[in-house]
């Protein structure tokens, strides 16, 4: 019998929509239909369709990309007043399967008006997001290797202030901290974050003797007793410097490096990898009233402005990493939409870190206070999981490795035979 749309549902054809994720999933696809071999190959990339997002482009060549799309049986969208108004550089949405979006990088690499230098960015970011196998990379911090690209890591919290939001001080005490640590260690902790100054909204600065003695002692007393890397949490040089002569081998800033002059080039000479964020204003103003055109494209060209930064600076590439500053200068609906957008941090090229643990746009969304947020907090997990994020800054380890390896599995970057 037919449906409301006038659709019998009951035929014996089994139609569905295929949800393809990738060139690699499109030929698992096919291989499993026993398509050929070599008409495979041609058909996967017509499976996969994307809707790329550049700006600064030249009206001019907007108008060259859109003819170049539209010749490939793509399309280039952009503002309907580009050319009656006669701006001088625009935005674009390039979009098409990704054999469309190849044949057009090519063309566009024969162009004026920068589309050259746009078309290594474009093929570049097509191979990390469209590659025919996952992308993988190694990220050294001191003595040890973290692997990305696989399994999503976890990164633990322990945050040795009297203030914070999230424990009230539960870990402000020497050895409850230190018990905390080799808790989550533990658990399964793939690093160790330790910060000595609470970033709560609202929060004033503490001195820097004060933030060296709640943090340099700690993280010289777990260095030798726990077999992963220590993050120090900060936007100081001096605690930079000082955690990282204690053992610390990765430097988490808050700041992405704009607080300090001198910790790039701590950074930078040391080695070290270095997880940029993004934060609108201070911790104690910063919810004052968060405003942003487009939020995660506004993220996104700070993140990239910042990273371009540290390598002009001398900190290696491959030892970057972004995280979007979850409830730093962000409304619920802010955070919501960085959530559900978290892939396209992806597109920056650097592994990206996600801290949504227990953090008040979860406790508005489910109406619990911070010792509740638990289940809130595995959701974000689970679906920026799904979303190709790379390390969860998270609480609750060993309750979180279970969300984690879980949701890892469904997402194809884990099976059990891998610890076999």
């Amino acid at each position: 019998m037919p449906d409301g749309n006038g659709i019998d549902r009951a035929s014996a054809f089994n139609a569905r929509v295929v949800r393809v994720e990738g060139e690699a999933h499109a030929r698992r696809l096919l291989d499993e239909l026993r398509t050929d071999s070599g008409g495979a190959a041609i058909m996967a990339p017509k499976m996969v369709h994307a809707a790329i997002h550049v700006d600064g482009v030249q009206a001019r060549a907007a108008n060259l990309i859109k003819q170049i799309m539209l010749s490939k049986g793509g399309e280039c969208a952009t503002s309907r007043d580009t050319l009656l108004k006669n701006e001088e550089h625009v935005s674009v949405i390039i979009i098409g399967t990704v054999k469309q979006l190849r044949a057009a990088i090519k063309n566009l690499s024969m162009q004026p008006f920068g589309l050259k230098a746009l078309s290594v960015e474009l093929k570049a970011l097509m191979e990390d997001s469209f590659g025919r196998e996952p992308s993988r990379r190694t990220l050294t911090a001191g003595r040890h290797t973290l692997e990305l690209g696989g399994r999503t890591l976890v990164m633990g919290i322990v945050n040795v202030t009297p203030d914070s939001f999230s424990d009230g001080g539960a870990f402000f005490d020497f050895e409850a901290a230190r018990s905390q640590a080799l808790a989550l260690a533990a658990a399964g902790a793939d690093i160790i974050d330790i910060g000595g100054e609470s970033t709560r909204p609202g929060a004033d600065p503490v001195s820097l003797a004060e933030e060296e003695v709640r943090t340099v002692p700690l993280i010289e007393s777990l260095a030798a007793d726990v077999d992963v890397p220590i993050s120090i949490d900060t936007y100081k040089s001096g605690i930079a410097l000082k955690a990282l002569d204690a053992g610390a081998s990765i430097v988490n800033d808050i700041s992405a490096l704009r607080f300090d002059p001198d910790l790039a080039g701590l950074a930078a000479e040391r080695g070290v990898p270095v997880i940029l964020m993004h934060m609108q204003g201070m911790p104690r103003n910063m919810q004052d009233n968060p405003v942003y055109d487009d939020v995660v494209g506004d993220i996104s060209r700070f993140l990239r402005g910042q990273a371009a930064f540290a390598r002009e600076q001398g900190i290696d590439p491959d030892k970057i990493l972004v995280d979007p500053g979850i409830g730093f200068g962000k409304t619920v609906e802010h955070n919501l939409e960085i959530v559900r957008r978290i892939e396209e941090f992806k597109s920056l090229g650097y592994p990206v870190v996600l801290g949504t643990s227990r953090k008040r746009f979860i406790g508005s969304v489910l109406d619990r206070d911070v010792t509740q947020r638990l289940l809130g907090t595995a959701a974000t997990v689970a679906f920026s999981i799904a979303r190709g994020i790379d390390i969860v800054r998270v609480h609750d380890v060993a309750e979180m490795m279970e969300v984690v390896r879980m949701a890892d599995a469904v997402a194809g970057k884990w099976r059990p035979e891998d610890d076999a």
